[in-house]
């Protein structure tokens, strides 16, 4: 069983039990790890499955997981068993687990599951995206005045940075969306569902597998690993259609410092 094999059954495991937590979600036990921020037994279950199947086939891969399982190697996996952890335990079904590889520092394939539709995103540097196996091409509007835009909250933006981000897209004429999920909202950017999306301090579990999906794809993204403290500090995530981008510059300035992602395509 070659590598994306090991990884779709993993991803498939941790989403599916997932999902069975979720039609279960009022036994769970539930802890806050900060403001608006939800850890349950599911998650950390979750990512023991996925965890187990992968280090099963592969003994000698790192690991960079959500909820603490951390190893150092060239081949690194990184996992997030529930990304939307909040609707999730409020019972909005918009949740999902995502797997990337990183190997050497570079971000070289990506995996999302969404249990809710049984959808199944996936991405290899260089050789497109797909969903449940099928080639994933996509168009855009070019203007934010055309555009749906998707946008995540995160406890380091203030209210005012917050606010002024969604002020300045309003006043250029998008609509505005906030589904709850980092990693879904780029699945949704990769099929043209979105236009932009921009967010300054995704965690790496939520951003990279998604990122890798987009670019391939064929929208604009940013490079998360420019940064040497990727496993430390939240990085800038930033999807957008390649014309709507240009745009995205003016409307919101501190995109201009963001480092794009380039692929071998």
């Amino acid at each position: 069983m070659n590598t994306s094999e090991v990884a779709i059954r993993a991803i498939r495991a941790g989403g599916e039990l997932a999902l069975s937590y979720f039609n279960n979600r009022e036994q769970l036990t539930i802890d806050c790890k900060g403001p608006q921020d939800y850890v349950s037994e599911a998650d950390r279950a979750v990512e023991a499955k996925i965890v187990e199947i992968l280090a099963d086939a592969f003994p000698n891969d790192g690991f960079l997981g959500e909820e603490g399982a951390v190893s150092r190697a060239p081949r690194e996996w990184v996992i997030d068993p529930i990304d939307g952890t909040t609707n999730f335990v409020r019972g909005l079904p918009y949740f999902c687990s995502t797997l990337a590889l990183v190997e050497d520092d570079v971000l070289v394939a990506g995996w999302i599951f969404d249990p809710i539709h049984n959808n199944l995103y996936a991405a290899a540097r260089g050789q497109g995206a797909t969903l449940n196996g099928q080639p994933l091409r996509s168009a855009w509007r070019a203007r934010f005045s055309e555009g749906l835009v998707g946008i995540c909250h995160s406890s380091k933006l203030t209210a005012g940075e917050l606010s002024g981000r969604i002020n300045a897209a309003l006043e250029a004429g998008a609509i505005m969306r906030q589904p709850g999920a980092g990693a879904l909202i780029l699945c949704d950017l990769a099929q043209g569902r979105l236009d932009a999306v921009f967010d300054q301090h995704l965690k790496p579990w939520d951003a990279l597998a998604g990122l890798l999906i987009a670019k391939e794809a064929g929208a604009v993204v940013s490079d998360y690993l420019a940064s040497p403290n990727w496993r430390t500090e939240p990085q800038p995530t930033l999807a957008a259609g390649p014309e709507i981008y240009q745009e995205m510059l003016e409307v919101w300035p501190e995109t201009r410092d963001v480092t794009l992602l380039e692929t071998d395509r």
